[in-house]
């Protein structure tokens, strides 16, 4: 059991490392779309979190393949 602290101490710095750099991104990523396509998203997240099953495909990543 004491072998339990710093795992979970080291895997707790991580996480913090990765919601600083997270954090920047999503706030990269708000700066540049308009307050409808924010909107928006906002209202699929909520449809998504009442709904489940095909609602959270808007989760998945969608990327156009470059020329």
């Amino acid at each position: 059991m004491a072998i339990l602290a710093p795992t979970l101490s080291k895997k707790f710095q991580k996480a913090l490392e990765g919601l600083s750099e997270t954090r920047a991104a999503f706030q990269g990523l708000t700066d540049s779309l308009s307050e409808d396509k924010i909107q928006d998203w906002k209202r699929q997240e909520k449809q998504a979190s009442r709904q489940r099953g095909d609602a959270l495909k808007i989760y998945e990543v969608q990327q156009e393949k470059g020329p």
